[in-house]
Parts: structure tokens; sequence; C-alpha cells
């Protein structure tokens, strides 16, 4: 009986250690698993958080960064800035560098775009701003051409003024548009005196009868370099219709000598511009690069950036920033001494004054006393001839010196028989032509 209870308590004490031994291995493999498991869990943590970072980043990417990326550099809308990562912690990671890399490439792209549509709209513009300012020019010496054949005072003649400032102010709108587009004004004129560029400024606007120009001998006998007569004409055209443009009332102009050269005045007693308007301003007075003609502003407002260019280019400078003494605003255009000319020598005045006299002698006019009713000059010494005195035809005068008879009809005083004049002008040359052809003969 005990051998088996030994055996018995042998086997049992046998598997008590081995189940103990099994235990303190599993429980030992279970502490290694534990301690490996945890940093498993951590990286796994740590990969859900980034996969989401990522994501929510992608996100942000798509729909936030690339649409204010468009908006500002493609569309042009103003006061529109690219946000910066949404998650923070992201910053400065190879994440971070591809998304600016994506950012900076859309940036080139609809910079390259835009700077080849603007460079070929900026040529077709010139090109077709070429001819039509060639016929405008023709059209206005044609118009000056007829203005010279009929005296001042009358409705015919105040209808080709009318036109001419129809076509001048044509003119002005073709120079600033050629001007945006980085071309010159178009036109080179002699040495002007400050006199002359005003006058001219005020004719190239509206309401040029409320420009109110006050002269004087010392500063508007000045004489300015004729490369920049053009340009700072332009300027200040844009200055006066800026100003007639917010007033009612008179503008008033003068030209002023400052220790660094002169400058152009201009008040007007209209509305004022705020804080803003005027840092806005005073940027697009001195911008230096060429307008961009894919996102263009307010066309009507165009007048600064005009000026703005003009300025950069040829050395003078514009300030609007300064209140008039009527409560509006104080325009200012400087032009520095390096851009006073010295005006024509006496030898090419007397040269114009020879050529005006000669012009003046070739072309002899008949007196108006010996004209009779019918235009034909009537001989006073009837000693060669007992009867009745001949009239011979006059030799036709050039068109562009021709004067009008006493006999001839007064012009017309109908605007609308602009083009009646031409006519009538077409068919007066034919007749002298013929005439010429014609010979002088006796008529009674």
């Amino acid at each position: 009986m005990i051998e088996p209870l030994v055996t018995t308590a042998t086997l049992l004490g046998g598997g008590f250690a081995v189940t103990a031994v099994g235990l303190v291995r599993q429980t030992r493999a279970k502490r290694a698993l534990a301690s490996r498991l945890g940093p498993l869990e951590s990286e796994h943590f740590t990969a859900q958080q980034v996969t989401s970072a990522l994501h929510e980043e992608s996100k942000h990417l798509a729909e936030t960064r690339m649409p204010a990326l468009v908006n500002a550099a493609a569309r042009g809308q103003r006061g529109v800035t690219v946000p910066g990562l949404s998650v923070g912690y992201l910053a400065g990671t190879p994440i971070d560098g591809y998304h600016r890399a994506v950012l900076g490439l859309c940036d080139e792209a609809i910079s390259i775009t835009r700077d080849r549509i603007g460079l070929a709209a900026r040529s077709s513009v010139r090109d077709i701003i070429d001819e039509a300012q060639t016929y405008l020019v023709r059209c206005q010496m044609k118009a000056v051409e007829e203005m010279d054949r009929y005296p001042e005072g009358t409705a015919y003649h105040q209808s080709l003024m009318d036109l001419d400032h129809l076509v001048t102010r044509a003119l002005h709108t073709l120079q600033r548009t050629r001007i945006l587009t980085g071309s010159w004004p178009g036109l080179q004129r002699a040495d002007c005196t400050f006199r002359e560029i005003v006058e001219s400024a005020r004719g190239r606007i509206d309401a040029l009868l409320r420009v109110n120009y006050t002269y004087e001998p010392g500063t508007g006998e000045v004489w300015v370099e004729g490369r920049v007569v053009e340009p700072i004409t332009v300027a200040l055209t844009e200055l006066l219709s800026n100003a007639t443009a917010y007033s009612d009332g008179k503008v008033s102009v003068e030209v002023q000598q400052i220790q660094t050269g002169y400058c152009i005045v201009v008040d007007d007693a209209g509305l004022n511009m705020n804080v803003y308007q005027r840092q806005e301003a005073a940027q697009l007075l001195t911008q230096r690069t060429v307008l961009d003609v894919t996102s263009l502003p307010d066309t009507q407002h165009l007048g600064f950036p005009v000026i703005g260019r003009l300025a950069s280019e040829y050395g003078f400078n514009a300030d609007v920033s300064s209140t008039s003494p009527f409560g509006g605003v104080r325009a200012v255009l400087r032009v520095p001494r390096d851009l006073l000319g010295h005006g024509p020598t006496d030898e090419e005045r007397e040269a114009e004054r020879q050529a005006a006299a000669a012009s003046v002698v070739s072309q002899p006019l008949i007196p108006e006393q010996q004209l009779s009713p019918d235009g034909f000059g009537n001989s006073s010494d009837d000693s060669d001839s007992p009867g009745l005195p001949q009239r011979r035809r006059r030799s036709p005068r050039h068109a562009s010196t021709a004067l009008p008879r006493a006999s001839e009809p007064a012009p017309p005083e109908d605007p609308d028989a602009f083009l009646e004049g031409f006519a009538n002008l077409t068919a007066a040359i034919r007749e002298g032509e013929n005439d010429q052809t014609e010979g002088e003969q006796p008529r009674d």
C-alpha cells in the first residue's frame, strides 16, 4: 500500500513541478510580449496620428491653400493670402517641403502663362493702336487744314474745332493705352514752354473751360526738353481729368519754381481722398512695372498707373498727398532741372521767319478792291481798250492758302454741312485745275 502511494505522490510532485515550470515560462513569455507590444502600440498610435494629419493636410492643400493661391495669383483678388499648414507640427518636415513645391510650381505656371498672354496681348494692342493713331492724326491734320480756310467765329469753323477736340480726346485715349502696354506715347515734340504744355493738356479734357491757368511769364515761358514734353503733357492731362471729374467748380493750375526745378500745381475744390486712397495713389504713382493686361483693375481709373509709368520712365514725379486750399486734392507734378530745354536758337527762328515770308510771297493774293462781284479782276486802265473793260480769270490759288472772297457765300451755319464743305473744296480744286489747262481767256 505504501509503495503505490509513494509512486502517486512522486508522479503528482513531478506534474506540479512541470506545471510550475510551464507557468513560469508562460509568465516570462507574457512579460516579454508585453514589453515588446508597448512600443508597437505606441508606434501604431503615432502612425495613425500621422496618417490622420497627412489626410487633413492634403485636404487643406486642395480645399484651402490652392484656391487661395489661384485667387491671389490668377484672379488677382486683393487682400488674399495663401495660408500655411493646418497641422503645426508638420512644419519643416518633408511633407511641408512637398506641399511648398506644389504651390511654387502652380504659382510659376500661372506667372508664365500670364506673361505669355500679356506679351501677346500688349504686342497686338500696340499694333492696333499704331494704325488707329496714324489715321486719327491724318484726320486731325485734314480738319486743321480745313479750319485754316475759313474765318473764326462761324458755326462751320466751330464744328471743325469740335471735331478736332474729339480727335484729340481719342488720341489721348490711345496714348494712355499704349503707355500701359509698355510703349512710348507715340509722339515726339520739340522743346516747348510750360505755358504750351498746360494749354495742350487743358485742350485734351472735356471740361477744359473749368481749368483756370494762372499764367506768369517768369515760369510759363520756361522751356522743357522735347523728349519729355509729350509724357509730361499726358501726365498733366490725367491730373486735370481727375481734378475736373471729382469737382464741380474751377480747377486752378499754376507753374511754380522750386529749388530743384519747376512744378505744376493743380488744385481742385472737390472730394478729398482718405488715408487708404492716398496710400494706394502713392503706390500707383511710383510703380515701375508694366501694367498686367490680363488682370486690369477698373478701366475708368487708370490715370495714376499711366502717370506712374511715365514718371518712372522719364524722370519726373507726381504727388497727390496734399490737400488744396479749397478742400480738395492738390496734385503736384515736379519737373527737375535736368529735363529743362533751351528752345529754338536764333538761327532756327530766323529760318522759320524766312520760310513763312517766302511762303506768303510765293502765293500773292489779289486785293479785294480789285475784284468784281463774280470774283474776276477788273482792269482800271482803259487806255488800251476804248470799250468796256475786259475781265480775266485769276490764276487759282493753292487750296491751303485760299481765303474766302467777299462775294463768296457765307460758310454753312449748320455743323452738319461739314461733309458738304469738303465736297465743295474738292470741286473748287478741280475747277482750278481745269482753269490752268485752259489758260487766260477774256470774258465779257
